[in-house]
């Protein structure tokens, strides 16, 4: 089972680094019961394949749906990345503790002890909805439903379930012949198309009107024959005989995006577009599925092309009620979907949108940076600066006092050498002294002086050595402060910005005509699109 789900999770994360970024959620991961596999403490391969997944898939329109009944055997950084909590019943104090640790990770400032209470009191069938985009949590009840799943297949049961579903494993015959297995009993030999079906494919001269109130707009035939051919990669071969230009109803949504948040002094526009050619008759609609480049209005045609053809006007698109609630669904999704990352540096307190490269983002903080790092080397100098500066002036008041206390010396020496000579002197000449004494007292005072002189060279020394180490303390503390700007500078964080519903500004909604060329290649009828959109 490890081995499985590590290759699974492997292909999928192979098959995502594939795609490009989007906005929009791209498909999910559904994995119940996951103990085992994301442990808190061990390092088993799934782990650092579903961490990654977690930390990075977002950005490639991927979600995770995770499912435990015991969140404290789940590592407490996958607890942290989950932005939606559907919290139930906990049977412990241990895995409740777990869970309010890792909503708190997740977003911060909640208040853990209405969390608690809330946690503590849920009944059966009763969930916790917490999602860090919204303001608070939710409590609901989950709907009945009946379940028929019996557990995991057994193989005798595959090919009943096979049956079940319509599906049977293709014959050597079939294989050979390249056809697959569900065409092998009613696969036609040639199909002929019946003259109402070709009286179809041509279309009607005849306009059909689209409901009241609903904005009607005809999309260009901006591109020749051969650029549609080179853009569908269908190259035309042989005899071409063109028989003219058809249109075909769509579904034509477009919506302006504003992005408005002074604190990260964001203000910036995005146009979310939908053409959506084959609406659900019930007016049910994945926008994701067809996404266009934005389209200018100005470029719209106010006519359809002369000698053009139109195909029937089906529903929903000629239902006005429908189309209403398409509309109010369009806006809704753009409203769920629309979202923009912004790059931030929260020390530093720079924000910058998408529309900002990386690059001026980096450069940016680096300028900022800098400028908040000489402030700081300067009082950083200033103070050590300062202490030095008291040093050194103590140690020139002792090197003034060493001066002094050396002159005394030398007159002390030259006092107590006069003293010795006038005793050698006396024991010659005969005279009677007492010299003795003095002799004694002059050596002690000469002493003295010598142990001043001592004692401020010490001092000077002393001086000296805390100026030096001041001095390497100082370019340390300096070295200290460039690596924590150095640091902050290269801080790099992304916070998702949805727009206020307010800030979303229906464009374009209602039936459009979409212009195809019709073509005869080899007595067989095709088309290919006419239109092509591009950003404006």
């Amino acid at each position: 089972r490890m081995f499985f789900v590590t290759l699974l999770y492997s292909a999928i994360e192979t098959w995502m680094r594939a795609q490009k970024g989007t906005t929009s959620l791209r498909a999910i991961v559904y994995f119940d019961e996951i103990y085992g596999y994301l442990p808190p403490v061990q390092n088993p391969p799934s782990k650092i394949l579903m961490l990654r997944m977690l930390k990075q898939a977002r950005a490639f329109g991927v979600g995770q749906v995770l499912v435990t009944q015991n969140p404290v055997d789940v590592d407490y950084k996958a607890l942290s990345n989950a932005g939606t909590w559907f919290i139930g019943k906990l049977q412990t104090d241990q895995d409740k503790e777990r869970l309010l640790d890792g909503l708190e990770g997740a977003a911060p400032g909640i208040n853990r002890r209405t969390y608690d209470k809330l946690i503590s009191g849920l009944g059966k069938r009763v969930f916790l909805a917490h999602n860090v985009h919204e303001k608070g949590a939710k409590v609901f009840h989950t709907r009945w439903a009946m379940n028929y799943l019996t557990g995991p297949l057994t193989r005798v049961q595959i090919p009943a379930l096979n049956a079940l579903v319509g599906a049977s494993v293709q014959t050597a015959t079939e294989r050979q012949k390249g056809m697959p297995a569900s065409a092998a009993v009613n696969a036609p030999s040639v199909r002929q198309k019946t003259s109402r079906e070709e009286k179809e494919a041509l279309g009607s001269n005849t306009r059909p009107p689209v409901p009241a109130k609903v904005e009607e707009y005809f999309l260009p035939n901006n591109l020749t024959l051969s650029e549609a051919a080179k853009a569908e990669h269908r190259p035309l071969a042989g005899d071409v005989k063109q028989l003219g230009l058809i249109y075909r109803p769509v579904l034509l949504c477009q919506a302006n995006i504003r992005y408005l948040q002074r604190k990260y002094d964001l203000d910036m526009e995005d146009t979310r577009t939908a053409l959506v050619q084959e609406p659900d008759r019930r007016g049910a609609v994945r926008w994701e599925d067809w996404l266009s480049d934005p389209i200018n209005p100005r470029e719209l045609d106010r006519q359809p092309a002369p000698g053009a053809t139109f195909a029937s006007l089906d529903i929903p698109l000629n239902d006005a009620s429908l189309l209403r609630s398409m509309k109010t669904d369009f806006i809704d999704w753009v409203y769920r979907t629309a979202e923009v990352s912004v790059r931030m540096n929260e020390t530093l307190k720079i924000y910058t949108s998408p529309e900002v490269s990386q690059a001026e983002f980096r450069k940016r903080c680096t300028e900022a940076a800098r400028e908040q790092m000489e402030t700081e080397i300067e009082k950083v100098e200033g103070s050590y600066k300062r202490k030095i500066k008291t040093i050194q002036e103590r140690m020139a008041r002792e090197e003034r006092e060493l001066n002094e206390d050396e002159s005394e010396l030398s007159q002390r020496k030259m006092e107590e050498l006069g003293t010795h000579a006038e005793n050698v002197l006396s024991l010659f000449t005969g005279r009677k002294r007492k010299r003795v004494s003095t002799s004694l007292s002059k050596h002690r005072m000469t002493q003295k002086a010598k142990a001043d002189v001592e004692e401020s060279e010490d001092a000077i020394e002393d001086y000296k050595k805390q100026i030096e180490a001041l001095e390497k303390e100082k370019e340390r503390a300096i070295k200290a402060v460039k690596d924590k700007w150095r640091e902050i500078a290269d801080n790099e964080d992304e916070i998702p910005v949805q727009p206020y519903k307010k800030d979303i500004f229906l464009d374009l909604f209602g039936v459009a005509w979409f212009p195809y060329y019709l073509i005869e290649v080899e007595e067989r009828t095709r088309e290919i699109p006419g239109f092509g959109s591009s950003a404006s």
